[in-house]
């Protein structure tokens, strides 16, 4: 019973202030964090894709798929024969990749173009183009030697930089009094291979191959090299001013990554070895 004139029942307790702006400061630092957060977790995992540090769980266990566009030497295939837990390799012609090729090229890990063994070095502008987009969106390719120096049905055009764009680390030019293209000279080489870049890790570990006495029998050409090289090939016997040839040289692209190769991969097999593990 009520005194006259009551008051009713009592107000429910209310949150303090204190609490409300606890509240606040907690919710503003959560919007803040989460996107930083986000951030960090795809930067960590664009990095392990495309090989800047490895993590755990998120690196890539079972073999690679690689394309070769061309026809690979016997080494060269009996390297990869070996690798089995690192890359399964086709083989396919540039002929065969006039149509579709973007859509072919996308289930590839690594697109190699390895002509060297061919009379026809051609490749049409539509399969440079669809390896020019396959590289932008983070594929890996290897060039080998002078392929693709010619594009079909275009005796005007001879080097890369017209089919493929920037993303071949070397270049075709003349050089001083001669008249003939760099990517025209072939060259044999008796010699080695010696490591340029030191903390490249296809190089690490390899200070020079073969490593203890012999050398290679290798066919090369002197191009002009425009993005970092991991090695160089260097012929015997060794004078004052020994004539060194690009071995390995490496483009890194936003996402995506082209390695030359100015020799037969098939005759390092160490080296390729350690070549498929940083693509992968």
């Amino acid at each position: 019973m009520y005194d006259e004139g009551g008051a009713g029942p009592e107000p429910m307790p209310q949150d303090f202030p204190e609490d409300s702006g606890m509240q606040s400061k907690l919710k503003y630092s959560l919007e803040g964090i989460i996107p930083l957060i986000l951030i960090l977790v795809i930067v960590a995992f664009l990095g392990n894709q495309f090989g800047f540090w490895s993590i755990p769980g998120l690196t890539t266990r079972g073999p690679m798929d690689m394309l070769i566009i061309g026809s690979p030497s016997v080494e060269f295939q009996s390297v990869l024969n070996q690798d089995k837990d690192l890359v399964r390799f086709d083989v396919r012609q540039a002929d065969r990749l006039t149509t579709n090729a973007e859509d072919i090229l996308a289930q590839y890990d690594i697109v190699v173009l390895d002509q060297h063994l061919e009379a026809d070095k051609e490749v049409s502008r539509q399969l440079g183009e669809a390896i020019q987009n396959y590289v932008s969106r983070g594929g890996k390719f290897i060039l080998v030697m002078d392929s693709g120096i010619r594009r079909t049905n275009d005796s005007g055009v001879l080097g890369w930089e017209a089919t493929f764009g920037n993303i071949v680390p070397v270049k075709c030019d003349k050089e001083g009094s001669l008249d003939e293209p760099t990517c025209l000279r072939r060259i044999h080489v008796t010699g080695k291979i010696y490591r340029d870049d030191y903390k490249h890790p296809i190089m690490r570990g390899i200070e020079e191959a073969p490593a203890e006495g012999g050398a290679y029998l290798l066919e090369t050409f002197p191009v002009n090299v425009t993005g970092k090289q991991v090695a160089w090939i260097e012929r015997f016997p060794f004078e004052n001013q020994a004539e060194q040839y690009p071995a390995i040289v490496e483009k890194k692209l936003v996402v995506g990554k082209s390695l030359y190769f100015g020799y037969d991969p098939g005759y390092s097999k160490g080296i390729f070895d350690a070549t498929l593990k940083y693509l992968r």
